[in-house]
């Protein structure tokens, strides 16, 4: 069985909010990726404040992936992703 893969980079939305605190950080999420490459079903498993978990599942939500493929057929399966926050300076 192949993982599933995104097919461009994971790029959230640093929040305001979030950038002028200086946070920085990573979320974990679990995402359910559908035979179409879907990230379907995203939940927050260890989130960050000020927006920014929020902002890691909705680029999440928006990403294509490769979906898993099992005996040459892709198929749905629950995925860990992480999202990291740095502030770039």
């Amino acid at each position: 069985m192949s993982r599933p893969e995104p097919l461009q980079p994971i790029r959230p939305q640093y929040t305001e909010v979030a950038r002028r605190a200086g946070l920085q950080g990573t979320v974990i999420v679990e995402a359910v990726i559908d035979e179409k490459g879907r990230a379907i079903d995203v939940r927050i498993l260890r989130g960050l404040a000020m927006g920014l978990d929020r902002a890691a599942v909705e680029a999440i939500e928006r990403c294509p992936f490769r979906p898993a493929m099992m005996a040459g057929r892709p198929v749905k399966v629950y995925f860990n992703l992480t999202v990291n926050f740095t502030i770039q300076r």
